[in-house]
């Protein structure tokens, strides 16, 4: 019969490796928010960076998610790429950032600044972009997809083909906005101001546009079908080849500046 010590004690100090083993590689992976400042990683998801100047740092493919970036600034950096998704970006700076095909779904950037910022291919699936300052963003096939955009301001804001499908867009400002086939189905956007919005081809079937401005905009070819528009203002708009089926138009100006009854 084999002595007991010595298998125990075999057996106890085996365990204790592979304890050690794990704390090592817990340890070597935890987001190190000092080293990711330092410029030693690009990695730092969950970290607390709240209000750190990270201006045209090169953070292509970094994972960020569910970090705390609130007031942080990014102007110029590229984050192409990146994850932020679930990040709270409260008030950061991202004017003129490359965020190409990043990942910012339910991401937190009310009062963010995106001012000139490429975010071609972009998610931003759920995101809360209320009263985030766009102007002339590039959002070209962007997922905006059920995203909360109350009284952003997206002042000729490229879009084209952007998905902005249930998406909340009460008080926005679209004012010039070139929103060829864009996706707005569904969309909640009472009080939207799109004087001279470019809406070729767009899809806005079962959306709400009550009280709306669209004077001047081309609504060309758009599908309207299920929409609701009363009171909205649709003096001298291009409504031609547009599918008005179900269209509610009560009290709308239309393009001939007639009351629709």
């Amino acid at each position: 019969m084999r002595p007991i010590l010595p298998i125990i004690a075999t057996v106890t100090f085996a365990w204790a490796l592979c304890a050690s083993a794990a704390v090592h590689r817990a340890s070597a992976q935890a987001p190190d928010p000092a080293a990711f400042l330092a410029g030693q990683t690009k990695d730092c998801p969950g970290c607390n960076l709240a209000g750190v100047s990270l201006k045209r740092r090169n953070l292509a493919g970094a994972n960020l998610a569910g970090a705390n970036l609130a007031g942080a600034s990014f102007h110029r950096a590229v984050l192409r790429g990146a994850n932020l998704s679930g990040a709270d970006l409260t008030g950061a700076n991202l004017n003129k950032t490359d965020l190409i095909q990043a990942n910012l779904s339910n991401a937190k950037l009310a009062n963010a600044m995106l001012f000139e910022a490429d975010a071609s291919r972009a998610n931003f699936s759920r995101a809360n972009l209320s009263e985030a300052l766009m102007g002339s963003i590039r959002l070209l096939n962007g997922r905006l997809d059920r995203a909360i955009l109350t009284e952003a301001d997206l002042e000729a804001a490229l879009l084209n083909d952007a998905n902005f499908s249930n998406a909340t867009l009460n008080g926005a400002n679209l004012h010039q906005g070139r929103m060829l086939r864009v996706n707005m189905s569904g969309a909640v956007a009472n009080s939207t101001e799109l004087t001279q919005a470019n809406l070729r081809d767009a899809n806005l079937s079962g959306a709400k546009f009550g009280e709306s401005v669209f004077y001047l905009a081309d609504l060309s070819g758009a599908n309207l079908s299920g929409a609701d528009l009363n009171h909205a203002v649709l003096r001298s708009a291009n409504m031609g080849n547009t599918n008005q089926t179900g269209t509610v138009f009560t009290g709308a100006m239309m393009p001939d500046n007639t009351i629709h009854p």
